[in-house]
């Protein structure tokens, strides 16, 4: 009780310095990067540099496979896209393959990374793929429910085996090719997925940040975030984002949702007694902190964000918050749209070629995570300083609102139960995969951070952010980073077992 007080008191002073108006008929997108942030659009590909270009030596291809692999009445088909480079490939050399997951297709993960470094000493074929329902593989004429009901893990899994069977004797023309697989995220999972299900023709993965275990409710991801502003900013900046957040809490249960809604310069009043409206504000506050402070995967910007929200000029913690927020985002809206309906209008877009779709992948995305892994990012952990509001529930309406009412809560917990009964979730009882995470990785807590058995480790690199290991070896690795690196050539090397020489004539 005493810091509800004390909260609402430091408010005071700025509830007479604000207009209790709020403005109308002014531009009030919702920028796309919260919309991919809700459902960790913004975290299943790394960054591909602006300076990047691609290598001339890498061929863009097509591969049929079938809609549906478990009906064998349903003969239909579709393309998918893939990449692919034998620059460095050497007769009786091994597949090297980067598992495509919720993102478009990129050339750079096979022309710019680690993957490929080691690739360039086996002697290896570089390939990788798009994954259905992404960028320009889509099977359906549209993103209707009905049309999604083929994103399923399992019918990609199928789509892989089938493509590196390809590969192997019409492109490679050699069968009995080694493959070892690569990933990230959800593409990491697949990787690790694809060697449990098929030891006979995956012959080793490796994988970063690989989300195996799916869950409904994951708070760690806001409690390491909390974690990671304290290391990376300081314990004044976590602060005052607990007193930011907690004072606007207390502000909307007290019934003075005006200062909140100026303040905040929301399109209209916030709804105190519309709990979806006051989580979808509290989360996206939460989001658009996070999109500063991950920019680039850059870390350090924390620090640089930090900066604003503690700077001496602004009199609270709210203050500088609110006023951090609209400065973000002041090129595209003059106002914060807090409508559930304009935000479910956007994700209800069907179209292939809307720019969601095509370039974010979100709706798809969306339908995923919500039929088998959750991963809905949560507030109801004492141990972070985004308020306490935001819970699942705003997660299962949207998923609901989307998708249809057949999307209730219990299929959402089905379909969770169901990812994590089928694969093993963090006992996956499989060999030839190593897993590695950063230390300061949010996604380290729903993939394996311990694991051994035969040929199979897991590795935690101290202080490194998501995917940081992927990256090719540079002058910037420190040694724990330098030696997760070889780990990982290291396990590669053993599974191909008598590994191409290239310095073999």
């Amino acid at each position: 009780m005493k810091l509800t007080l004390v909260l609402l008191v430091a408010v005071a002073v700025v509830s007479t310095t604000f207009a209790k108006t709020v403005p109308s008929g002014k531009r009030s997108r919702l920028p796309m990067e919260l919309l991919g942030g809700m459902f960790g659009a913004n975290f299943q590909a790394p960054k591909v540099p602006k300076d990047y270009v691609p290598n001339p030596r890498i061929v863009e291809d097509r591969f049929t496979s079938r809609i549906n692999h478990f009906d064998p009445q349903n003969r239909d088909t579709f393309e998918f896209n893939f990449l692919w480079n034998d620059e460095y490939y050497r007769p009786g050399g091994p597949l090297f393959i980067v598992v495509g997951g919720h993102h478009r297709t990129s050339p750079f993960f096979i022309d710019e990374t680690h993957f490929k470094d080691i690739a360039a000493l086996q002697g290896a074929f570089l390939a990788t793929n798009e994954h259905r329902y992404f960028g320009t593989s889509v099977p359906t004429e549209d993103l209707s429910s009905d049309n999604l009901r083929f994103l399923r893990t399992e019918q990609t899994l199928f789509d892989l085996i089938e493509w590196i069977d390809f590969l192997k004797r019409e492109v490679m023309r050699d069968p009995n090719a080694k493959v070892i697989l690569h990933g990230f995220s959800y593409g990491g999972a697949l990787a690790s997925w694809a060697r449990q299900r098929f030891p006979n023709i995956i012959d080793g993965a490796w994988v970063s940040s690989a989300t195996v275990r799916a869950t409904v409710n994951f708070e760690e991801f806001t409690e390491d975030f909390g974690n990671t502003i304290r290391i990376k900013g300081s314990d004044e900046c976590y602060n005052s984002i607990f007193r930011a957040f907690h004072t606007a809490e207390n502000l909307l249960d007290a019934g003075r949702t005006n200062i909140v809604s100026s303040m905040f310069n929301t399109c209209e009043p916030i709804d105190a007694e519309n709990s979806l409206q006051v989580e979808l504000f509290l989360h996206l506050m939460t989001l658009s902190l996070e999109l500063s402070m991950f920019d680039d995967f850059n870390i350090e910007n924390v620090q640089r964000v930090c900066n604003v929200l503690t700077d001496e000029q602004y009199e609270t913690p709210m203050e500088a918050l609110a006023a951090y927020l609209k400065d973000r985002y002041s090129e595209i809206r003059d106002c914060f749209d807090l409508s559930f309906e304009n935000f479910i209008s956007i994700l209800g877009n069907v179209s292939v070629d809307a720019p969601q779709n095509l370039e974010y992948g979100l709706r798809q995305l969306n339908y995923h995570i919500c039929t088998e892994f959750g991963f809905f990012q949560t507030a109801k952990s004492r141990d972070q300083p985004f308020g306490s509001k935001v819970t699942y529930d705003l997660f299962l309406a949207e998923c609901s609102a989307v998708f249809g009412e057949w999307l209730t809560q219990e299929v959402l917990y089905d379909g969770v139960r169901l990812t994590n009964f089928h694969f093993g979730a963090t006992d996956p009882r499989v060999t030839n995969v190593l897993y590695t995470n950063g230390g300061i990785d949010p996604f380290r807590h729903v993939s394996i951070t311990e694991y051994t058995n035969l040929l199979a480790n897991a590795r935690v690199t101290p202080a490194a952010f998501y995917t940081e290991d992927i990256r090719a070896i540079s002058g910037m690795d420190s040694e724990e980073m330098l030696e997760t690196k070889h780990m990982a050539e290291e396990y590669i090397t053993t599974w191909l077992g008598s590994p191409i020489s290239p310095f073999r004539k």
